[in-house]
């Protein structure tokens, strides 16, 4: 009797329950397909995928992964996540630092030699946190007239740090995002493990992930001249501070490592806030490779856009709703990219 009388209870609740998450969901994905809408299939691709608790609850595809060919995009189409990138170098950077084969203190000129002497004061804290100073090596690479076009690797990059001699302000007094950072961080990675920085995230990171620098299924990128799409491919191939090739729906799923890691041991989520400054964006914190911020209806949010070679991508992960959004776009020029689509996304299936 007690049995029946508590299921007769907990059932209609528990129905009740299921289908409010089901309709909520249901206007949740509505609603971030009609951010969508104007994505038609002669339009360079979007995808976007959302995970609650580390389960995709939406991922949908929209326009075209190569226009000359007419393929449509797909959440399987592997695009190219820019500086998004960052927080699997920085995870690199925090595994080697748990195991103690590097420590925050350390400066550059121990692993990386031949740089000016600012890499005798530079330290791994300081890349980690964009408060070094150093020049972008890609505005040095541009200013010399390396054009995005033509290969371009990271010796090329490494040989014009060298060629700055100065830096930006004294290491550590303030910050200024530079893609130099996480290079040569990438570069240390490579000089401690003896694997480059792409070996190193494929094997003790996460296997799904990618960065080598041409993959087929690759989407390609797109700029608007005015008249006609025109293709935005980059053929610079550094890694560290970007080149990561994956799927927003692994991202998404990778984004459960903020809230309940398997990947540098439990206190790696410490650790990547160990030091965090604040940017020139007010209430935002960086971390390792993540920016911080609190929000009064949504909780802490963290988040890293990444625009490279035409590629487009947004990532935002809500810790304790166990929420996460990942999308990325193949051409910054349309009309999807000038809104905050990623905000109003998590806003949606956060229930607001």
């Amino acid at each position: 009797m007690v049995a029946s009388l508590m299921s007769s209870w907990l059932g209609p609740s528990s129905r009740a329950v299921a289908v409010t998450s089901r309709s909520r969901d249901a206007a949740a994905a509505s609603a971030t397909r009609a951010l969508f809408n104007g994505v038609g299939p002669n339009d360079p691709g979007c995808s976007v995928a959302v995970a609650r608790a580390g389960r995709i609850v939406f991922a949908e595809a929209y326009g075209s992964a190569d226009l000359s060919r007419r393929v449509p995009m797909t959440t399987k189409t592997v695009v190219d996540i820019g500086s998004v990138s960052k927080q699997f170098t920085a995870t690199a950077v925090a595994i080697l630092l748990n195991r103690g084969q590097l420590r925050l203190g350390d400066v550059v000129d121990t692993y990386v030699g031949g740089l000016p002497a600012w890499s005798r004061r530079v330290t791994v804290d300081q890349l980690i946190h964009h408060t070094s100073g150093i020049a972008d090596y890609i505005d040095l690479l541009s200013d010399n007239g390396v054009d995005d076009t033509v290969r371009s690797t990271d010796a090329d990059a490494l040989a014009a740090l060298r060629a700055a001699p100065t830096l930006a302000f004294k290491p550590g007094r303030r910050f200024e995002y530079s893609n130099s950072n996480y290079f040569l961080l990438g570069q240390i990675v490579k000089r401690v493990t003896g694997d480059g920085i792409g070996t190193f995230v494929g094997r003790e990171i996460f296997r799904l992930m990618d960065a080598a620098a041409r993959l087929p299924g690759k989407a390609r990128s797109y700029a608007w001249d005015g008249e006609a799409w025109v293709s935005a491919d980059n053929a610079w191939l550094q890694l560290g501070d970007g080149g990561i090739q994956t799927t927003p729906t692994q991202l998404v799923r990778w984004a459960s490592q903020y809230w309940s890691p398997t990947v540098g041991g439990p206190s790696i989520n410490t650790v990547r806030w160990i030091g965090a400054v604040q940017t020139d964006e007010p209430g935002v914190r960086y971390g390792f490779g993540m920016q911080d911020l609190s929000d009064p209806d949504l909780g802490r949010v963290l988040f890293h856009d990444g625009s490279w070679g035409g590629f487009s991508t947004s990532f935002e992960v809500l810790p304790s709703r166990q929420l996460a959004v990942a999308g990325t776009c193949t051409s910054g020029d349309l009309d999807i990219e000038q809104t905050d689509w990623a905000s109003e996304v998590v806003a949606a299936w956060a229930r607001l």
